[in-house]
């Protein structure tokens, strides 16, 4: 794990020191905003993100044994905003009807309790350690990203008259801002895409996953670096701003599976 940990390390270095140094080349020669491929994964990049914190709110009122607590209650309120989330950004990028999110939050309200209810009571506690990385990572990157957006007042690619007059390198600290135009640093759909690490976690629990863990590990990376891709193709934002983004992610992940990823039999 070491190893690998230090590869991402030298990997996330390299990929920043060139995009510190080309960010505005690789937007030049990559923004088509009529793309396809950049609208797909602008639409449904962060739905995952969604996803992953209804099923770990559901599943950690289902295993903590208790019909109401406080904390069950906090977990109630994020199941009805991740499910409001997960339906509101499909409805939203795609320009459906409202009567559609309504429907599609129906489906959230239904799927995600059956689900938690098939879990048995011998997974309890492998489940409880799973949902309880699946509420921090659905919940950290999007408070993380959001405060450093505000902070750092990038302008983003596509808003830009003159690019090479306007355009500043990611490490300048540009100031505190709430136009949206100018939070570009870091990625927030890069960010968030990045939170279907998450399903690494799920051989711990689900047989027919044990041994595939490397597969699991290959949709990661092509979901995150798609993502990231369209975000630069769409021109919201540079190479290091996706970069920086799904590294938060990614590195919180890190910090959570070392924290609750070992034996499932050991006490939390």
């Amino acid at each position: 794990m070491k190893k690998k940990t230090w590869a991402l390390f030298i990997l996330f270095a390299i990929l920043l020191v060139s995009f510190t140094f080309m960010d505005l080349e690789i937007s030049q020669i990559l923004y088509n905003p009529e793309s396809l491929f950049g609208w797909f994964f602008e639409s449904f990049g962060e739905v995952v993100l969604a996803l992953i914190g209804c099923f770990s709110a559901a599943s950690l009122i289902r295993v903590s044994g208790k019909k109401w607590s406080i904390g069950n209650i906090l977990l109630g309120v994020l199941f009805f905003f991740d499910t409001f989330m997960a339906s509101f950004l499909i409805t939203h990028y795609l320009k459906l009807p409202m009567v559609v999110m309504g429907l599609l939050a129906g489906l959230c309200f239904v799927i995600f309790p059956l689900i938690a209810l098939k879990i048995k009571e011998a997974d309890f506690e492998v489940v409880r350690r799973i949902a309880k990385a699946g509420v921090v990572i659905s919940l950290a990157p999007i408070i993380i990203v959001t405060v450093l957006k505000v902070l750092w007042g990038r302008q983003r690619y596509r808003s830009m008259v003159n690019p090479a007059a306007e355009f500043t390198p990611w490490y300048v600290i540009n100031g505190f801002t709430t136009d949206d135009n100018f939070m570009s640093f870091p990625s927030g759909h890069s960010a968030n895409s990045a939170t279907i690490i998450w399903i690494t976690w799920l051989p711990m629990w689900l047989e027919k996953l044990k041994g595939k863990e490397m597969m699991l590990y290959g949709i990661v990376a092509a979901w995150i670096v798609c993502v990231m891709l369209s975000r630069v193709i769409m021109g919201a934002h540079f190479a290091s701003d996706v970069l920086m983004g799904a590294s938060i992610t990614i590195a919180l992940n890190l910090y959570l599976k070392k924290k609750w990823g070992g034996n499932p039999l050991r006490e939390c």
